[in-house]
């Protein structure tokens, strides 16, 4: 990498968190999500947690603002039996995108109707607890990965094997496959995947500098970051604490540190010289100056970017719908890049995936409904039939099927190469989080004392590992990891 001196952008960040989502609307995460709030006792997806720009559910189709319908409501079907999905408002994009996919189907009359209702993301919570207290609840719904443990131990959805061919589970990307299936049984219908952690940056202001590539290691994202600050625009936006790290930085600690904070059994807390070395880089980078003292936006919001407040910005990577749709005079100079590592080794775990699931609900009236619905949705003849949703956001977000994939990769544009990135973070991914909420906390906490200069680190580690030591007892986690090998 060529390196010269100049000063730009470099940190910026985000607080903000509690909740929100990716998909488009979400974090999928819950990447997306969904952000990361899990507690083992609830799998409802913690409310409005949206990434910016989404449109979440107040369409003006009938007296309640919180649900909107498909735009076909009512419409004169062929006779069948009622299917009903619940969906969170993901904005325009999803609501239209299958809206159609559902009336196409039912114009079919393959012996079922499907009923979809997109439901706001700050309803949500209030509006499934209430369902499922009434017996009323869908037949299956929309979830976030991360929460899938949750509802298996509590008994709210069952496996699909019985109700979806082989095939179509077959067709499912390893990564997905993973985060859907436990105890050898799988127990969700993946719509979309998408990283959580992509590296933003100028592309005309990396090569008027002489830069010809991005940072790969944390010490060159921390000196170009400084050299390339301005007085107008600073260095790098990241995650904030009071939750972003928390979340955000999980696939940095599993490809970094090696490890997450719990060791494998869940009965330990597991931080060692890995999270040193993390803690050093945070430490570093703000002592460098090329982070805001207070953060220019939420990190699921890539508007600084677009606005030319950053060098570099992290987010999701639906960040790209959001600056090709809302800055196009801006999107032609910034660049989308993997995570930069502690060695400059990409070949692995820079992100966790987040998005979003469909689960059939463990009371379903008419499961064989739901399976005829997806079957139908996920036909290898018709990977357009999902596909199209991805072309619509902008190829920001990975397929979650080999065939949709290799279908998106004859569609994306010859000059989108950061697609190829995305594909490449998703591809080394790993789960987001199944531990609870708490435990991430403490790492947010950690890093801040650490950042801030509240704490030495040995002092930091030692403060986080007796606050996890403290989560193990409290929720008596040894021995529960859902993805325990």
């Amino acid at each position: 990498m060529k390196k010269v001196s100049f000063i730009a952008l470099l940190l910026v960040l985000v607080l903000v968190i509690g909740i929100f989502a990716s998909g488009c609307a979400q974090k999928p995460g819950d990447q997306g999500n969904n952000n990361g709030d899990v507690n083992l006792d609830d799998d409802v997806n913690q409310g409005d947690d949206q990434t910016p720009g989404d449109e979440t559910g107040d369409d003006e189709t009938g007296e309640d603002t919180d649900v909107t319908q498909s735009k076909y409501y009512g419409y004169d079907y062929p006779e069948g039996e009622t299917v009903t999905l619940w969906s969170q408002n993901f904005g325009e994009i999803w609501v239209n995108h299958f809206s159609e996919q559902v009336h196409q189907y039912n114009l079919e009359g393959r012996g079922y109707t499907i009923v979809e209702e997109f439901v706001a993301g700050a309803a949500w919570d209030e509006r499934m607890n209430a369902a499922r207290a009434s017996g009323t609840a869908p037949d299956a719904y929309i979830q976030s990965y991360n929460h899938i443990p949750a509802g298996i131990r509590n008994g709210y959805y069952v496996p699909i094997d019985d109700y979806i061919s082989k095939d179509i589970i077959d067709r499912m990307v390893d990564i997905v496959r993973e985060m859907v299936t436990f105890d050898g049984k799988t127990y969700a219908i993946p719509i979309l995947a998408e990283p959580s952690a992509v590296l933003y940056y100028r592309k005309d202001i990396l090569e008027a500098a002489g830069y010809t590539e991005p940072p790969k290691t944390w010490d060159e994202l921390i000196e170009m970051a400084v050299e390339l600050k301005t007085d107008d625009m600073y260095g790098i936006g990241v995650p904030y604490w009071g939750g972003e790290i928390g979340w955000s930085t999980w696939g940095m600690q599993y490809g970094n540190v090696g490890h997450g904070p719990l060791t494998d059994n869940w009965d330990e807390p597991w931080i060692d010289d890995g999270y040193r070395e993390f803690l050093e880089f945070w430490k570093k980078l703000y002592e460098s100056g090329a982070v805001p003292e207070q953060p220019l936006s939420a990190y699921v919001d890539i508007k600084p970017m677009g606005q030319g407040d950053y060098v570099f910005q992290i987010c999701g990577s639906w960040g790209v719908s959001f600056l090709i749709n809302d800055y196009p005079e801006m999107w032609p100079n910034v660049g989308v890049a993997v995570m930069p590592t502690n060695d400059g080794n990409q070949e692995k775990t820079t992100a966790t995936i987040g998005g979003w699931v469909y689960v059939l609900d463990a009371k379903a009236k008419n499961p064989e409904g739901v399976a005829d619905y997806f079957t139908w949705l996920l036909d290898e003849a018709h990977p357009e039939r999902l596909g199209q949703y991805h072309v619509g956001e902008r190829f920001s977000k990975a397929a979650p099927f080999t065939n949709v994939a290799q279908w998106l990769e004859t569609q994306a544009p010859a000059d989108a190469d950061y697609v190829a990135v995305i594909n490449k973070i998703a591809s080394y991914g790993q789960p987001e989080a199944a531990y609870p909420w708490e435990i991430s906390m403490a790492i947010d906490r950690m890093v801040e004392n650490v950042a801030m200069g509240y704490e030495d680190i040995d002092t930091a580690m030692e403060i986080a590992r007796e606050e996890i030591a403290q989560v193990i007892q409290d929720y008596e986690l040894a021995g529960t990891n859902p993805r325990k090998k």
